[in-house]
């Protein structure tokens, strides 16, 4: 009976413990040095557009920030909401839908969502101008 009862608990508690280490995973994904985070958040289908942000965000950081991302002051990383492994995130982001923010270090977040949507798609290089000169700006 003892022997049950100890297996009982530990079946128990077995969830408890991986849903705590994942909240601690995904919020180590956030907690890094970087001095700027950009956080593009997706859901499983994408629209063009939603693609777009994404390719675009990824290519102005390539183009103009390279060495940055290379040395971690700037982190790019993409989540998609859907995935019960982001909950945290979203939950502390208040993610509904697809957006795209720029984080400094010390917690303050530009929310770009809305420019995206406007010109990445449509007027990319646009996008690409605008985004670079946010970023530049987040970085002093």
């Amino acid at each position: 009976m003892q022997k049950i009862s100890s297996l009982l608990i530990v079946i128990l508690f077995i969830p408890a413990l991986l849903s705590c280490r994942q909240s601690q995973s995904n919020q180590s994904k956030t907690n890094s040095n970087a001095k700027l985070e950009v956080l593009y958040f997706h859901v499983t289908e994408r629209c063009p557009a939603c693609l777009s942000i994404e390719n675009n965000t990824k290519k102005v950081l390539d183009d103009n920030f390279k060495t940055q991302m290379d040395n971690g002051i700037i982190k790019f990383t993409s989540y998609n909401i859907e995935e019960k492994t982001n909950k945290s995130l979203v939950e502390k982001y208040q993610i509904s839908y697809l957006t795209l923010l720029i984080i400094k270090s010390d917690g303050t977040k530009t929310d770009f969502t809305n420019t995206a949507f406007q010109y990445a798609d449509a007027k990319p290089a646009k996008f690409e101008e605008l985004l670079k000169a946010e970023i530049d700006k987040n970085l002093k």
